[in-house]
C-alpha cells in the first residue's frame, strides 16, 4: 500500500500524498510541505483478512480476496473482488470501506468518499470508516469535513489512537498548533508506543519554534521504530535548526537511505533536497 508536511510557518502545504506501508497492517500518509520539508504521518488501518468471514457467503469469500490482493498490492485485483462481492450483496457495508480504501490508495478520492458514504449509510456507527472519510476529506483540502468525521469516529471510540493522531494532522494544516499538540498528546496518552504520533507531536513542537521538544519526540520515534525514515528525516531538520550540522546530515543521509529502500521517490528526493540546502 501506499501517500506525503506542513512548513514549520504553516504555510505553502503541499497537495501531494505519497502512500508507504509502515506495517502489514496499515498504511502509513506522510504530507510534505514547502519550505523546512518535515514529514507528517497519516494513518489508515488496513485489517488483515479472516477466512471464517470467507466460508459465510460467496459475497464474503469475494471480500477476503480482496483484502488478499489489498495487502498484496495488487489493487486493481482488490477492487475487482470487492466490486463483485457487492454486487452479489449490495448491503454488506465492509466490502464498501474496503473497497474505499483501495480507490484512495490508487488517488481516486472521489470514488473512496462515495464508498465511504455508501459504508456509513449501511453502517453509521463505524468510527473506522468515519475516520477514513476523514482521511480523504483531508487529502483533498477539506479539513473542515475531515474535522467533523474525526470527531464523529471519536464520538463512537473515545480509545481510538490513530483519530487523535489524524485529527491533529488537519488541525495542523489549519494552523491549530495547540489543538494538534493537544491531540498528538492524547494519541499518545492512550498508545505509549505510537511512533507516528510522537514524530508528529515533534514536528507541532517544530513549528512552534520549540527543537529541543520536538527533537526528544523525534528521538523516542526513532527508539520505537529504527526505520522511521520521516522521524530520522525531521529530526536532521531540527539538528539543523539548532546549528548541529553534523547531526543533522547524519540523520538526513539515514532518511534518504530508507526512502530509496522503500522506493519513495518523492520523499528520498525530499530528504536530499534537504542535505543539499543543509550545505549551503
Amino acid at each position: 500500500m501506499k501517500w506525503q508536511l506542513l512548513t514549520h510557518n504553516q504555510q505553502g502545504i503541499n497537495k501531494a500524498f505519497t502512500i508507504a506501508m509502515f506495517t502489514i497492517f496499515s498504511s502509513v500518509i506522510c504530507i510534505s510541505c514547502s519550505n523546512n520539508q518535515d514529514v507528517l504521518v497519516t494513518e489508515i488501518g488496513v485489517r488483515t483478512p479472516n477466512p471464517q468471514i470467507g466460508r459465510t457467503s460467496k459475497s464474503g469469500e469475494f471480500y477476503v480476496q480482496g483484502q488478499t490482493q489489498h495487502l498484496k498490492g495488487n489493487s486493481q485485483a482488490a477492487i475487482a473482488a470487492y466490486s463483485k462481492s457487492i454486487s452479489l450483496n449490495p448491503e454488506f457495508a465492509p466490502a464498501f470501506k474496503s473497497r474505499g480504501l483501495v480507490y484512495f490508495d490508487t488517488g481516486n478520492k472521489e470514488g473512496a468518499i462515495a464508498d465511504y458514504n455508501q459504508a456509513l449509510r449501511l453502517n453509521p456507527n463505524d468510527a473506522e470508516t468515519y475516520n477514513n472519510r476523514g482521511n480523504a476529506f483531508a487529502s483533498t483540502g477539506d479539513y473542515r469535513r475531515a474535522l467533523a468525521d474525526y470527531d464523529q469516529a471519536i464520538s463512537l471510540s473515545p480509545k481510538y489512537a490513530e483519530v487523535y493522531n489524524n485529527r491533529g494532522n488537519a488541525r495542523a494544516n489549519q494552523g491549530d498548533r495547540k489543538g494538534a499538540l493537544e491531540d498528538y498528546t492524547q494519541a499518545i496518552r492512550i498508545n505509549q508506543d505510537y511512533a507516528v504520533a510522537y514524530n508528529n507531536r515533534g514536528n507541532a513542537y517544530a513549528a512552534g519554534g520549540e527543537p529541543q521538544k520536538a527533537i526528544s519526540d523525534y528521538n523516542e520515534a526513532i527508539r520505537l521504530n529504527p526505520n522511521f525514515g520521516p522521524a530520522f528525516n525531521n529530526r536532521g531538520n531540527a539538528y539543523a535548526a539548532i546549528g548541529d550540522n553534523r547531526g543533522a546530515l547524519k540523520d538526513l543521509q539515514r532518511a534518504a537511505a530508507i526512502f530509496d529502500k522503500e522506493g519513495n521517490k518523492e520523499l528520498y528526493q525530499q530528504a536530499m533536497k534537504n542535505i543539499e540546502e543543509l550545505g549551503k
